[in-house]
């Protein structure tokens, strides 16, 4: 209910809501909810500026106030979709 277009929602939903909002600024710290939003172009830039992934790992953690030096970064390929048929 939450992502619909309509602008009013039940006070039951309402409440659910602030209830889960609540529990996740609980778990990360209310102060990241208070950084500004990185905006799309901010994050695409990374991607175009040739950094590493490690470095785009440190971009965030530093914006999120977080120290990423712990987290690893794997790539993981992507398989291709199957070009069968699937007739018999």
């Amino acid at each position: 209910m939450f992502f619909k277009t309509k602008p009013n929602l039940p006070d039951a939903e309402k409440a659910r809501i602030e209830y889960h909002i609540q529990q996740i600024a609980e778990c990360i710290g209310f102060d990241r909810f208070r950084l500004p939003v990185l905006n799309r172009e901010t994050l695409l830039g990374l991607f175009d500026s040739q950094k590493t992934p490690m470095e785009m790992l440190q971009f965030v953690g530093d914006h999120l106030k977080h120290d990423a030096s712990g987290i690893q970064f794997r790539v993981v390929p992507q398989q291709g979709a199957s070009c069968s048929t699937g007739g018999g």
